[in-house]
């Protein structure tokens, strides 16, 4: 029987980028639900990316291989989360610009782990994903204990938007221990990539070789990318195996050109507090970064960045102080253009929260609505040029076209447990979704807007 996603796919085939993507309360939500497992919508270049991603948050996770991160460019949105991916916490997305390699970048070329023949290996449990080439080639990142009996991290390809997978090359780098290993993935375009947390490692061949990066001192727990930069953020914790990035105290801004392996700071974005991944988001034009009860943001193309200060009227519950203390709100971060923004101020114990929105780079802000949602929200995305915004929670995946209706999507087949680490957005009709178990070998996908998702799995 033919796919029926097959004929819709081809006629929603547009550029874009997810948001890459949290964790906190239901047990930290399951330690930020293996720290989101940012998919990444083309790397966060701008709101949602996250994508997915992944991812990202997410995304709001992603570069043009779908960010966490990531999570919506221009939208672009994550690295992201994936925006995830992841990222992911994030992984937002819109039409790829954000994630659009710049003059003198590498011309299009085929990702070395696509050129594989070999089946992927078994059992990968995806914990990041990006995409790139309008959101067809891509791959995921994740533990698999097979031929390691402890463990090990495995990266899977695929061409053809999820639908058949490849093996490919992985760092030697293992599973997140301390400072070491990776669990999250982010291309930039089909050359240049990052793999991530809470180590760092890169890859100016599309795969084929991986080389460890410098100048970090620290976990890192974000990151995404565009306009032909990488953006990391570094910091100073004391989580253990997956949940590396719980117990920050400190946290600071790096970056670096996408030809090279050295980060250097950015000046003005560092300082004590909790990182989310999925916190930080890009498009073309800006960059944010929430950490805690602080918004940060600056010019992606280089430059010092600087707190937000909010010059009048509402201030959203997340980024609020009382007595001089954060309320400790999480809050899921969404770009949508260059200076729109949505922003979910979520309570501890779950059950929906507060949506604002912001179309001065955070400066002033508006009350949306009550985002009316079961469990915890871990990754935020908006679909390019729809302004439908898709939330995963730790109980399914939401969808709204104004964001105070809110509707339930629909799952194809049994839905993962613990829902969904990370979402982000693709194109105005493709998603992308990371399962938060570590016992889920699939990702899933939407055509239709995030209305109805299904598993792809990785086999």
């Amino acid at each position: 029987m033919s796919d029926p996603f097959d004929p819709v796919d081809q006629w929603l085939g547009t550029d874009i980028e997810l948001l890459p993507p949290q964790a906190g309360a239901f047990e930290r939500v399951h330690r930020r639900a293996r720290r989101r497992k940012a998919v990444v919508a083309w790397s966060t270049a701008t709101a949602v990316a996250v994508v997915v991603a992944g991812a990202v948050v997410v995304p709001q996770a992603v570069s043009s291989l779908l960010t966490n991160h990531g999570g919506n460019p221009e939208q672009v949105p994550v690295a992201s989360g994936t925006q995830t991916s992841q990222p992911t916490r994030s992984q937002s997305t819109s039409p790829a610009p954000g994630h659009r390699p710049t003059k003198g970048q590498p011309g299009p070329s085929h990702l070395a782990i696509t050129g594989s023949n070999q089946p992927p290996t078994p059992g990968i449990a995806p914990s990041s994903v990006t995409f790139v080439n309008k959101g067809t080639v891509g791959a995921v990142i994740g533990e698999t204990t097979s031929g390691c009996s402890l463990g090990c991290e495995a990266i899977a390809a695929t061409a053809d938007y999820g639908r058949t997978w490849t093996k490919a090359d992985a760092p030697r780098a293992g599973p997140p221990d301390g400072n070491s290993g990776v669990s999250q993935i982010r291309f930039l375009e089909e050359t240049n990539g990052w793999a991530y947390g809470p180590g760092l490692y890169v890859t100016h061949d599309g795969g084929a070789s991986w080389a460890k990066a410098t100048g970090v001192n620290g976990r890192v727990i974000d990151l995404a990318t565009v306009n032909g930069s990488a953006y990391a953020v570094v910091a100073s914790c004391t989580g253990a195996g997956s949940d590396y990035a719980a117990g920050c105290t400190r946290f600071a801004l790096y970056t670096s050109p996408y030809t090279s392996d050295s980060f250097q700071p950015v000046p003005g974005a560092s300082g004590r507090g909790q990182e989310e991944p999925g916190g930080l988001q890009l498009t073309r034009q800006n960059g944010y970064l929430l950490a805690g009860n602080v918004l940060y943001t600056g010019s992606p193309d280089g430059g010092s960045w600087q707190p937000i200060t909010i010059s009048s009227g509402t201030v959203p519950a997340c980024l609020a102080t009382k007595g001089g203390v954060a309320p400790g709100e999480p809050g899921l971060l969404a770009p949508l253009l260059a200076n729109d923004l949505y922003l979910l101020c979520q309570p501890a114990g779950g059950g929906g929260g507060s949506l604002y929105t912001s179309i001065d780079s955070g400066a002033t802000w508006q009350f949306v609505g009550h985002v009316k949602a079961r469990g915890f929200g871990t990754s935020l995305a908006i679909a390019p040029n729809s302004r439908t915004l898709v939330l995963a929670t730790t109980a399914g995946i939401y969808y709204s076209s104004d964001g105070r209706h809110w509707l339930q999507a629909s799952l194809s087949g049994k839905a993962p447990p613990r829902g969904f680490s990370y979402i982000g957005m693709t194109t105005q009709g493709k998603g992308v979704a990371v399962p938060a178990s570590t016992s889920s070998t699939a990702i899933y996908v939407t055509v239709n807007g995030g209305k109805t998702w299904r598993p792809r799995p990785i086999a």
